[in-house]
């Protein structure tokens, strides 16, 4: 097992909206390490939680990382706590926009936002297979279906727009 620094370099400057995709060989540590902030809060930030649940070509949110670590006034630290809170909610703003972004691309990509296209047993806005569907085709069922259907898969719209690049389905 490698030693973990506590150290942090600021080797890659960062923003809130920074969205990286996992390589193969990357894990938290050195995910850490290059983007200069702390395992925890990216496992927080992206809902993941050990290196068994980063996938080659899945997309992380790395947080901006404020914090002072050479500042003992109270006052100061409350600063940065509230500016780590705000980078946090920022970067979950930039991952739900990044989702429904990769959602219309493949809405778009999939029947061009038509919740009636078919191909085969493909049906509407997603072309969801029609077993899923269960005969109810409504817009609002197939809203949630593909919500299902891309949660339980892919774990993020991300995700699932990623794996489309590369096998052109989803």
């Amino acid at each position: 097992m490698g030693l973990i620094s506590i150290f942090r370099d600021a080797t890659v400057p960062t923003t809130a909206s920074t969205v990286v995709t996992v390589k193969s060989g990357d894990t938290f540590a050195n995910l850490s390490d290059r983007y200069n902030v702390f395992i925890s809060v990216l496992e927080r930030a992206n809902n993941k939680y050990g290196d068994d649940d980063l996938l080659v070509g899945d997309h992380l949110i790395i947080p901006d990382n404020n914090n002072d670590a050479n500042d003992d006034n109270s006052s100061k630290q409350h600063s940065s706590s509230k500016k780590q809170s705000q980078s946090l909610l920022d970067s979950q703003e930039a991952w739900n926009e990044a989702n429904a972004e990769a959602k219309a691309w493949i809405s778009f990509h999939e029947s061009t936002d038509s919740y009636t296209a078919q191909n085969g047993r493909y049906y509407g806005r997603y072309q969801l297979d029609t077993a899923y569907l269960n005969g109810d085709y409504s817009p609002a069922n197939q809203e949630r279906v593909a919500e299902q259907y891309v949660a339980g898969r892919y774990g993020s719209w991300v995700n699932a727009k990623a794996h489309w690049e590369m096998y052109n389905w989803y």
